[in-house]
């Protein structure tokens, strides 16, 4: 499959979209994008559940509603299995891009952990510059090594506990991964929906598209091997800044641009 068949089929209006400001630049596919709502939905939904069901049904489990509230944490349980499969059998003719994000969160050099170093010093002190980022912060690839690491486990025992009476080892492995993924959680979602730094990223993983310029800022290396030789003059941006240009993580020079048929 050659690239440009690839553009036409995930862009969002399913043509090539271009335009002459290049006010905004594609950061997340359309495979990309259903697979993260595919594990985002439901296990936010899940961890929601369990939070209730621990919190205010465990003291009193005499309550109303329990049996509702559990059966609502097994359904999204089970979502939580079939719907990233589904998302990935979706666009299995995309697969690479999967496998170049996965090798990308994995990879770290000395720059990912000095700005894990930085990080919370820099949200106070914006004279404190953090380190080039590549397609993913450091944050970001902690959350996903910690997702792909727990996510067999998630199910696993969750199913012990579900289909088993005697499963208290389980029990106890899946309360200590949903406490260790709730301050992961949480900085996600801060960044996602009240920074105003970070805010614009989630319009990329809702339509596809980021802003040039908070791109070029937030991941530089991956803007300079993927956007550098098409930016557009300041001028023509400021003139223009809501116009699109389509270009993306799959450019000529990635590896996972390379998609055979």
């Amino acid at each position: 499959m050659l690239l440009s068949e690839v553009k036409r089929r995930e862009t969002p209006s399913g043509g090539d979209k271009v335009a002459e400001g290049g006010g905004k630049i594609l950061r997340f596919y359309r495979s990309e994008r259903l697979l993260h709502w595919a594990i985002a939905a439901p296990f936010l939904f899940c961890f929601t559940t369990a939070m209730i069901l621990v919190v205010f049904y465990n003291p009193s489990p005499l309550r109303p509603y329990r049996t509702l509230f559990s059966w609502a944490h097994r359904a999204s349980g089970l979502c939580l299995i079939i719907l990233p499969f589904l998302a990935v059998y979706r666009s299995k003719g995309n697969f690479q891009i999967h496998l170049y994000n996965i090798k990308q969160a994995w990879t770290w050099v000395f720059d990912d952990f000095k700005w894990l170093f930085l990080m919370f010093a820099a949200a106070v002190n914006h004279k404190i510059k953090l380190p080039d980022q590549g397609k993913f912060n450091a944050a970001e690839k902690l959350n996903f090594m910690v997702l792909m690491g727990t996510y067999p486990l998630y199910i696993a025992t969750g199913l012990l506990i579900w289909l088993t009476h005697v499963a208290f080892l389980s029990w106890l492995l899946h309360s200590a991964m949903a406490l260790m993924a709730m301050p992961l959680i949480g900085g996600h979602m801060y960044m996602a929906m009240v920074s105003r730094n970070g805010r614009p990223g989630l319009t990329g993983m809702v339509h596809g598209y980021v802003p040039r310029h908070w791109a070029k800022h937030h991941y530089a290396h991956w803007y300079r091997a993927h956007f550098k030789e098409e930016e557009e003059p300041q001028s023509v941006e400021e003139e223009n800044p809501e116009a699109t240009v389509e270009a993306g993580p799959l450019s000529p020079q990635s590896p996972a641009s390379r998609l055979s048929a």
